[in-house]
């Protein structure tokens, strides 16, 4: 019979690891902020809420992440829940093209602090960083929600199993409670 312990050292392999979480299906947002040397996005599925009083997020990046390196220093960022139409832009921020931060620009409204906003995602949070853990490959970033704008019509981009697609109609859609 097992304690519950899990032996130190236990490892599963990448593969394995990296096919068992590509069954949860997410939303896909562009992760951005400013600094005096521009504008920063990268294209994020690792995100989800951790409180609700004070409203505060989680969002994970690579420590080689330039946006990370931008966050570190603006101490402020915004998450832009994409929209279906908004696939392009996913895939978009999710290289490192270099005309990036000029399409970026041209697309992007100014919220609070001076983050970037798309236009036309489902729901967009501003922050300001309160806490970075870093963690092997990755840091994990707690930000402070100090604003929201969210569109309840429109259809979400969603991440599964390693593609993206559109998402399902949700206009009035409540779900289970």
């Amino acid at each position: 019979m097992s304690d519950g312990c899990i032996a130190a050292g236990a490892t599963v392999q990448t593969d394995a690891f990296r096919a068992a979480c590509a069954q949860f299906a997410t939303g896909v947002s562009v992760v951005m902020t400013s600094t005096s040397e521009g504008d920063f996005g990268v294209t994020v599925t690792a995100f989800t809420s951790l409180t609700l009083d004070p409203p505060q997020v989680i969002v994970c990046l690579a420590h080689t992440s330039n946006t990370w390196a931008a966050i570190r220093r603006a101490r402020v960022f915004a998450v832009n829940v994409l929209a279906a139409d908004q696939i392009a832009l996913a895939r978009l921020f999710a290289t490192k093209h270099p005309d990036k931060v000029r399409l970026m620009s041209a697309m992007a409204r100014r919220g609070v602090g001076g983050v970037p906003l798309l236009d036309g995602a489902l729901s967009t949070l501003e922050c300001r960083l309160v806490d970075a853990i870093a963690q092997s490959t990755h840091v994990v970033l707690i930000g402070q929600v100090v604003r929201v704008e969210h569109d309840t019509d429109k259809t979400p981009a969603l991440y599964f199993r390693s593609h993206l697609f559109e998402g399902f109609a949700a206009a009035g859609a409540h779900g289970d409670r």
